[in-house]
């Protein structure tokens, strides 16, 4: 069964980039407000819009979406979608954004399938539980490269860990960077915030967390802790991913 989820997932990817390709949008138009209280973009609702239907075209499992919160179906589990991850870097014309799906049968600690997509470059990070898609580069200790979030909201430690390595960089896309994680391009994802007003949902990392802990990589809390989430969009966490754990005795250090 998580390898027709898996399929099912590459389908519906493939039908939203064919779609943010090729349609005539305002990508930056705001037509609501979604389940997790943010506004919604145009391009957001047309790829959510999309998944949604391939989706139910082949499964009938509840869906949890940023736009739409829960939908519930009749089969057991539910898909977590994240239908465009990194919407400023969309609407901006940066090619670095993401449709995320998992599936879980409980919570993030129980997802089974995760599926990325670079919407622009078609690039995917993939993983079914047991197995992964991704061979991780060798990790190369002298050569760190971290991301980092330092925008306003920016916890003060944030700024300490960004001085830690050789480049720091800061990309947009949870979804993309945590993936990028488990290939060793990037060394650490690092996004806190003062008070998680714009810390991360669990569609935002779900698929990205089973593809990093499948190559051995993990993702903390704030507290340092392995992460776990429930299925509620409104629920927010800071994130600190690694692929080498050892990195977390230096970070907890800073």
């Amino acid at each position: 069964m998580k390898h027709n989820i898996l399929s099912s997932f590459r389908e519906c990817a493939e039908r939203v980039r064919e779609i943010v390709r090729d349609s005539e949008i305002d990508t930056g138009r705001e037509v609501g407000i979604g389940a997790d209280g943010t506004p919604i973009k145009e391009i957001d609702q047309m790829a959510e819009d999309t998944a949604i239907e391939c989706l139910k075209e082949r499964h009938d499992f509840s869906v949890l979406s940023e736009e739409a919160g829960l939908i519930e179906g009749d089969s057991p589990g539910t898909v977590i979608i994240d239908p465009i991850d990194g919407t400023s870097n969309a609407v901006l014309g940066i090619p670095f954004y993401a449709i995320s799906l998992a599936y879980t049968p409980t919570d993030l600690n129980g997802v089974e399938v995760g599926y990325v997509m670079n919407l622009p470059m078609g690039i995917e990070f993939y993983a079914v539980k047991g197995e992964s898609s991704v061979k991780p580069k060798p990790l190369i200790k002298d050569s760190m490269n971290f991301s980092v979030y330092m925008g306003k909201e920016a916890h003060p430690d944030s700024f300490r860990v960004a001085g830690l390595p050789r480049r720091t960089r800061s990309l947009g896309s949870a979804a993309l960077e945590m993936s990028m994680v488990a290939t060793g391009a990037l060394d650490l994802y690092y996004m806190r915030t003062i008070d998680m007003r714009r810390s991360l949902r669990i569609t935002d990392i779900a698929a990205s967390a089973l593809i990093l802990r499948e190559v051995g990589g993990e993702v903390y809390g704030a507290d340092h802790k392995p992460l776990n989430m429930p299925l509620d969009p409104k629920v927010r966490q800071d994130v600190i991913a690694v692929r080498n754990t050892e990195l977390m005795d230096v970070i907890a250090s800073v």
